[in-house]
């Protein structure tokens, strides 16, 4: 029988031992910079860091290859997915890498960088290694990064058929940062919707790539909301995309019958997995949808006018007000509260195309609300169609309401365009054809490509930085 005295030098001597032999996948923490958190984490897929002014300049972030980005929270819920079990130095020699993590601090005006690569190991794990010592390595679920919406360059990405025509998205996919949770929906909806149970892995997005799609230029985007579990896209939006240069997005199961919350999220969501797969442009995402599917329409042109530059219900529609039906004391309800002042100005630059027809039950109502709007001040057209009912439009008709709707963005794209190419002229004849030395120099830089990105403009100031 051991005495206390003995107890004490056996569990002394056993975590002697332990710490004698542990893995070295264990020794040290992957996400502590001096004994601290990082302040910045991205991954790419070259050890190169980006500037941290940059990583939020989107046409820089996909030069970069930047495949996302790590909140300082998150770092936490890495640490804790970091496996015990050792990395197998032949596994890892094997292993893919399929990009570098950065992590940066700045401590005592001090600025650290740490960089690690990412080997894939397997459909589940992925290893960490760092640059500066490859004997330190780490497991980690692979899962606890996809969460975060990473894009993975894929060891056979060089290889595949490009993407074209209709298709499945491949997963993962992104979650988008506008998140339905309580807190946003009293903030934006301001009305009482189902709790958000978001399950990405099981959801099925639909897209079709616009006709000579160029991968180097950014295009538009059309979000389908269909009224059935059938998320197809219709053949009818085909001739607008096309002229228009619009990907058009569809989601499968996620019709009329779907918790309205977990429904609009689910839009959301397959707009960041396209934007992760292809170069979209976040100043063209359109909304349209058909009956229930255009009342989601509604909800998210008029809750989330940051996100989309118009929209086009069709046989539904839904707004902010208690429109009345012309009954005493009856009114078609409100589906969310009225925007608060920033974002109902820019509604009012914003267009919307409803679409009905003279025998649409749903014309009355869309009636009313489109005037409703324009007591708003916002812009809304109705094209009521003689002898239609509850249906779709044709193509033609179809088209000629979108093509209104984005009117208003291709001239400001011609303006844009005109005022970068102003800006890079007035940097060249003060700076010349050379890298920017100053602040004020790469601040120009910068506003040049926020503001005409994928131009010839801005090609030459991303060149300018150094991205090319």
């Amino acid at each position: 029988m051991l005495t206390p005295a003995h107890r004490l030098l056996f569990v002394v001597s056993i975590a002697m031992f332990t710490s004698l032999f542990a893995s070295p996948a264990l020794a040290g923490d992957p996400f502590r910079i001096e004994s601290k958190p990082p302040t910045l984490g991205y991954i790419t897929s070259s050890i190169e860091p980006v500037e941290e002014d940059l990583l939020d300049v989107p046409m820089v972030s996909q030069l970069a290859t930047v495949m996302g980005t790590v909140a300082p929270r998150s770092f936490s819920t890495l640490r804790r997915a970091i496996s015990r079990d050792p990395v197998d130095a032949q596994a890892l020699a094997d292993a893919p890498v399929i990009g570098v993590l950065h992590l940066e601090r700045t401590i005592e005006s001090i600025d650290y960088h740490i960089a690690l690569r990412i080997y894939e190991l397997s459909d589940d794990d992925i290893a960490l290694q760092s640059v500066d010592d490859p004997t330190q390595s780490w497991r980690i679920s692979r899962l606890s990064f996809d969460r975060l919406g990473i894009r993975w360059v894929s060891s056979s990405a060089d290889t595949r058929e490009p993407l074209s025509g209709r298709f499945i998205l491949p997963k993962p996919y992104a979650q988008s940062s506008t998140v339905l949770d309580l807190r946003t929906v009293r903030a934006r909806i301001k009305h009482s919707y189902p709790r958000l149970t978001r399950a990405l892995d099981e959801e099925l997005f639909r897209v079709r790539l616009p006709k000579n799609y160029n991968p180097d230029f950014p295009a538009g985007v059309l979000v389908w909301i269909s009224p059935m579990p059938d998320g197809r896209i219709p053949r009818i939006f085909e001739p607008i995309a096309d002229k228009l240069g619009l990907i058009v997005i569809g989601v499968d199961n996620n019709g009329n019958k779907r918790a309205v919350t977990d429904r609009l999220q689910n839009h959301l969501d397959s707009i960041e997995s396209v934007a992760a797969a292809f170069r979209i442009d976040r100043k063209r995402i359109y909304l349209t949808g058909m009956s229930g599917g255009g009342r989601c329409t509604g909800i998210l042109q008029l809750g989330f006018p940051e996100l989309f530059a118009g929209a086009v219900p069709i046989v539904g529609f839904d707004t902010y007000h208690k429109a009345p039906t012309g009954e005493p004391n009856r009114f078609w309800p409100a589906r969310l509260g009225k925007p608060s002042g920033k974002w109902m100005r820019l509604l009012r630059d914003r267009r919307i195309a409803g679409i009905t027809g003279t025998t649409d039950f749903n014309e009355p109502e869309m009636s009313i609300r489109q005037g409703l709007l324009e007591r708003d001040g916002i812009e809304m057209r109705l094209d009521v169609i003689e002898g239609m009912a509850h249906t779709m439009p044709t193509a033609e008709q179809f088209s000629d309401a979108l093509d209104w709707v984005d009117g208003p963005r291709r001239t400001t794209m011609v303006e844009e365009f005109k005022e970068a190419k102003g800006k890079l002229a007035i940097y060249l004849d003060t700076f010349g054809d050379t890298a920017p030395t100053t602040r004020a120099g790469r601040k120009s830089l910068i506003e040049i490509i926020t503001l005409a990105p994928w131009t010839e403009p801005a090609t030459n100031a991303c060149r300018l930085l150094g991205y090319e």
